[in-house]
């Protein structure tokens, strides 16, 4: 499977926050690298469910076209269905962490969207909000793909120890503790699939 990391795509244009009227200018001038860990997502769902290819710099075009970017990042649940369509999969998004257990079982992937855990500083995937992909689990464990892994990252003391990096950029972390560390009050879990035939 192709690895996508945004911290190689400082250069690249993606300009988000454009519908916000309270925010200045020069802070809609976001990069992929900033701002693209959704469109690193979607880029490695396609290539790991189907036999096509979608570059980041389609990924950013087709966001911008159907106004994905319009809010901070990446809006998934506009996003992920026009990815789905385009290269034949099926889309369906849910907050429950059996369903998306059972969806990587059946061969599916996800893009999960994480944050900052309620009562915490800092969440163990970002400082902010992050999109990251899920792409197999046993059950106990999720593999993960996180579009802006550095060899630092996980070692700061908040983070030391709770993801496996041994096999990078395969990761794993228990599903509880993935699911704790999605976002409040957004769709958890973005499910892709083969469409059956």
């Amino acid at each position: 499977m192709r690895y996508v990391n945004q911290l190689e795509y400082p250069h690249l244009p993606y300009p988000t926050k454009i519908k916000k009227a309270d925010v200045p200018e020069e802070k809609k001038k976001t990069t992929v690298r900033s701002s693209g860990c959704g469109l690193c997502c979607a880029c490695m769902t396609v290539d790991l469910l189907t036999d096509k290819s979608l570059d980041i710099e389609e990924c950013v075009r087709i966001s911008e076209e159907c106004g994905a970017n319009h809010g901070v990042g990446t809006d998934m649940s506009m996003l992920g269905p026009v990815i789905a369509e385009k290269f034949g999969l099926s889309y369906s998004k849910t907050n429950d962490l059996d369903e998306a257990i059972a969806h990587l079982r059946a061969g599916g992937a996800i893009i999960s969207h994480v944050g900052i855990p309620k009562d915490a500083t800092i969440g163990l995937f970002t400082k902010s909000g992050h999109y990251i992909s899920l792409i197999s689990t046993d059950g106990e464990e999720f593999c993960i793909i996180d579009p802006s892994w550095s060899a630092e990252k996980y070692k700061i003391p908040e983070r030391l120890g709770r993801v496996n990096e041994d096999n990078y950029p395969y990761l794993y972390c228990d599903v509880n503790i993935v699911h704790s560390e999605t976002k409040p009050g957004r769709t958890k879990y973005h499910l892709f699939a083969r469409k059956r035939k």
